[in-house]
């Protein structure tokens, strides 16, 4: 249940904190998605709250929460060999929310929506 790690053309090491999903970057490198166990272990307590919504509808507020395992796997992270860990928004918010250091955390930053390149030098906090 390791973290994917790759090193893009720039010489960025580069982790996948839990997507499920492949990283692609700008410079063609792939950062492979997580395995299943690990996806499941990067989860967050989701605490919902409901509100009145548009025309009887009802709208979710949700607040996210770092559990114990996801604590650990951020730890595991701060100490691996990436120099950026990519999270989840959810994750991120969570972090700061939490009082926490991102450290390394940080999320994508989309370079060209239709093909869904990533940049290889620009990130979100």
């Amino acid at each position: 249940m390791s973290m994917p790690i790759i090193t893009l053309s720039n010489g960025l090491v580069i982790g996948n904190f839990s997507s499920p999903h492949p990283f692609n970057f700008e410079d063609g490198s792939v950062c492979p998605a997580c395995d299943p166990d690990r996806v499941k272990a990067g989860s967050l307590e989701c605490i919902e709250s409901e509100i009145p919504g548009i025309k009887g509808t009802t709208d979710i507020q949700i607040e996210w929460k770092l559990t114990e395992g996801v604590v650990k796997m951020l730890e595991e992270a701060e100490a691996s060999d990436a120099d950026v860990v990519l999270v989840p928004f959810p994750v991120m918010t969570a972090i700061k929310a939490a009082g926490r250091d991102i450290g390394k955390c940080r999320v994508i930053r989309v370079k060209d929506r239709q093909t869904k390149a990533i940049f290889v030098d620009r990130f979100c906090v």
